[in-house]
């Protein structure tokens, strides 16, 4: 009887949802842990349909969110960036950016010059379907790193997704404060430098793949900011 009272009226567990980063799989989460009483659920990349805007493209993500029952975003890169935005018709009661940035000042100056330029929009098509080279030089010339070891991650290369992704994270804006919200970034971040990002649990020589490469120190800041009370 009190195992069944239990289930019946003890504290549910919340939903934990994750958002990758750009063309990464939500496996890059799978050596975060999880402190008792949050579930994980990962929300992975849809294909954008022609001339998608990012909020009709962050409405449909989040419909396999139950809204009914608490629960907190997670964002990663520019998945901190499609939560953000969901925050403007969702009410999650946390959102955690991890490596990406929330104010117009945090903005990395290479995205300003191909917002100004319009770069993204003028690159052929035909160069986003070459996925092998793109990935391979974005993975080289911002990790330091072969995609073989970034393989098993990334996995959604569809040239239209990509296309529509570089534009989105290099066009975008914020202009609103997003509602409790914290922050977890590396102090050598390559593709959003720290000493832009105010208001910061710090990861102390974590760059953009700390998930991968520091998930202790990252579940550690995750599990403090999970169990922190408001």
């Amino acid at each position: 009887m009190a195992n069944i009272l239990k289930r019946l009226f003890g504290k549910r567990e919340t939903n934990v949802y994750f958002i990758s980063g750009m063309c990464y799989n939500c496996s890059v989460f799978d050596r975060l842990a999880l402190p008792k009483g949050f579930k994980r659920n990962y929300i992975e990349w849809l294909i954008p349909t022609e001339d998608e805007t990012l909020r009709s493209y962050a409405k449909r993500m989040a419909r396999c969110i139950n809204t009914r029952k608490p629960f907190i975003l997670v964002g990663y890169s520019f998945g901190a960036v499609i939560m953000q935005e969901m925050v403007r018709f969702l009410y999650p009661e946390k959102c955690i950016i991890i490596s990406s940035f929330k104010n117009k000042d945090e903005i990395p100056a290479l995205f300003s010059m191909v917002r100004h330029t319009k770069l993204a929009e003028h690159m052929p098509k035909k160069l986003f379907e070459q996925t092998q080279f793109i990935t391979n030089a974005f993975n080289r010339l911002v990790y330091n790193t072969g995609s073989d070891e970034l393989s098993e991650y990334l996995t959604v290369t569809d040239p239209a997704y990509v296309q529509w992704a570089v534009e989105q994270i290099t066009n975008w804006v914020p202009k609103y404060r997003t509602p409790n919200l914290y922050h977890i970034h590396g102090t050598e971040d390559q593709v959003f430098p720290f000493k832009h990002i105010k208001d910061v649990m710090p990861v102390e020589g974590g760059d953009h793949l700390m998930l991968v490469k520091k998930a202790d120190t990252v579940s550690a800041l995750l599990d403090s900011i999970l169990l922190m009370k408001e």
